[in-house]
């Protein structure tokens, strides 16, 4: 995927009240950090910023950090938000620059595909134990999201990250973690429950009445 643009403006002021100023003139403060490279600090629009992470719907939020008058970009990872617990106003945001040419590791979102038959019909339901699996590759190549196809897994298949492929980079999250099932609806187990009583009784059944011609058979004898 493309990574996001977002366009920054450096400052020089820092301090509470420099951000409170910076915050009403509907910009949010932020700082930029990484390795073998100073601290630096800057400031984003707020609408913007909002609108980027609306896009992003949850993804890995990799940026594009674009400067007026600067022709090289940063590529940096957003590492922390901070709100206003009252009002959720964002009050400042940290982000970690990534060197280019190098890898990184961050979670993608899973995201289920077609329609599995069983599911359809009401005796399964799909059980999601994972959002979320760890790719390295490189940010200008990091997918949107994992997609998993279950229109053909039948009830009780089970996926797990052994069994995925990476569209790019490698997938470093553990091969044995469960990723999603197809679990049984309570109905269909009630019913299964049912029959496997009804083929006991049937069996019950069975062994009283030959234990009773047994009995009547000795009795004759007698």
């Amino acid at each position: 995927m493309g990574l996001m643009n977002l366009n920054v403006i450096p400052r020089a002021t820092k301090g509470k009240n420099a951000n409170r100023r910076t915050r009403v003139g509907g910009r949010i403060p932020a700082v930029i950090y990484g390795k073998d490279r100073p601290s630096g600090n800057f400031e984003v629009d707020a609408r913007e910023f909002k609108l980027a992470m609306t896009r992003l719907a949850g993804r890995s939020a990799i940026f594009n950090l674009e400067q007026e008058g600067v022709e090289e970009e940063s590529i940096a990872l957003l590492r922390e938000v901070q709100t206003n617990p009252c009002t959720d106003e964002v009050l400042h945001l940290d982000f970690y620059e990534i060197p280019r040419g190098v890898n990184v590791t961050v979670p993608v979102t899973i995201e289920v595909i077609g329609l599995c038959p069983f599911v359809k019909s009401g005796e399964a339901s799909v059980a999601l134990a994972l959002n979320s699996i760890d790719i390295s590759c490189r940010p200008s190549q990091l997918p949107e999201v994992i997609e998993i196809d279950i229109s053909e897994l039948e009830i009780n298949d089970k996926i797990f990250v052994r069994d995925l492929e990476a569209p790019v980079g490698e997938i470093v999250s553990d091969s044995e973690l469960l990723i999603l099932n197809i679990k049984p609806s309570m109905m269909e187990e009630i019913v299964e429950e049912e029959e496997e009583g009804e083929e006991g009784e049937e069996g019950e059944e069975g062994a009283t009445e030959d234990g009773e011609e047994g009995g009547d058979s000795e009795k004759k004898k007698d």
